[in-house]
């Protein structure tokens, strides 16, 4: 967006004019301030002749004086490093530490029976609360013909005989030779094995 001729001229009226070349001289004059006002050019302390080489021996023999005991407060008795070893294992042998023994006995006793009685009656229980009690009275009828007829139950004439004993059965012949020939003609046989 261009700014119109008369918003130029405000501008420059109202602002501040610096000198040429002020922003690369202002940085150099503020320095050459500080140094002349903050760090005098006169040094205030002097080295002494040789002060470092004699510095060291001089701080060791004040630390010597004041904080180093010459004499320690215990006292080594004598030929007590040649028979150190000796009675160390002198006290070793005498020493002889309690082992203490577990048993397994003791751990199966008290720990893994506990904890295997208590899951074998949960089993128990768990398995039994599950279980319905089946009887022929609650089983409906076509269902025992269903599992007859997908031959999940097999039955065989000496069960049959067993169960209706109290029925006696005719050994008479209901068809005769005839009839059973005629039905056999009629009947196409490798339809019915093809079923079966």
């Amino acid at each position: 967006m261009r700014k119109s001729k008369l918003e130029h001229r405000k501008l420059k009226e109202k602002g501040f004019k610096a000198p040429d070349g002020y922003f690369d001289k202002v940085e150099d004059e503020i320095f050459a301030r500080l140094t002349t006002e903050k760090f005098p050019k006169k040094i205030g302390f002097s080295v002494p002749s040789s002060y470092f080489k004699n510095v060291e021996n001089s701080v060791l023999k004040k630390l010597g004086k004041e904080n180093i005991q010459t004499e320690t407060g215990q006292k080594i008795p004598e030929a007590y490093f040649e028979s150190i070893e000796d009675r160390v294992f002198a006290k070793l042998k005498n020493e002889k530490p309690e082992v203490k023994v577990i048993s397994f006995r003791s751990v199966l006793l008290k720990r893994i029976i506990p904890f295997a009685a208590a899951a074998s009656l949960l089993l128990f229980f768990i398995l039994n609360s599950n279980r319905d009690t089946i009887s022929l009275d609650n089983v409906a009828s076509t269902e025992i013909e269903l599992w007859i007829e997908n031959d999940l139950i097999t039955l065989d004439t000496y069960e049959i005989a067993d169960v209706y004993s109290d029925i006696e059965l005719d050994n008479q012949d209901y068809f005769g030779d005839e009839e059973i020939i005629d039905y056999l003609d009629d009947m196409n046989l490798e339809s019915i094995i093809l079923e079966n």
